[in-house]
């Protein structure tokens, strides 16, 4: 996939962390689109802005390309914040 429109949305309870989604969310039924583990960590879903997501598009904290690819191969991507990335890592490979 070269583009895509992208749906950006912020969950209540971690306002740092936000879902990128290739289709818009129905915000009654989001465990149809994304799994309840995440659904659970972020708490109720807001919308934030729809962009057309190119692989060479600049993000601010994301990998276009990487973006893509997770929402073709998952459905999503989930963008967080570098520090909790970085002790998630830590947790999962160390």
């Amino acid at each position: 996939v070269l583009s895509m429109q992208c749906y950006v949305y912020k969950g209540e309870r971690k306002p740092d962390y936000f879902v990128y989604l290739g289709q818009e969310l129905d915000l009654h039924e989001p465990q149809e689109v994304i799994p309840s583990s995440v659904i659970t960590l972020l708490g109720d879903l807001e919308f934030v802005l729809k962009f057309e997501l190119t692989a060479d598009r600049n993000l601010a904290q994301a990998d276009a390309s990487m973006v893509l690819s997770d929402i073709e191969e998952q459905g999503f991507y989930l963008q967080m914040p570098k520090k909790d990335m970085r002790a998630e890592e830590d947790r999962v490979f160390n």
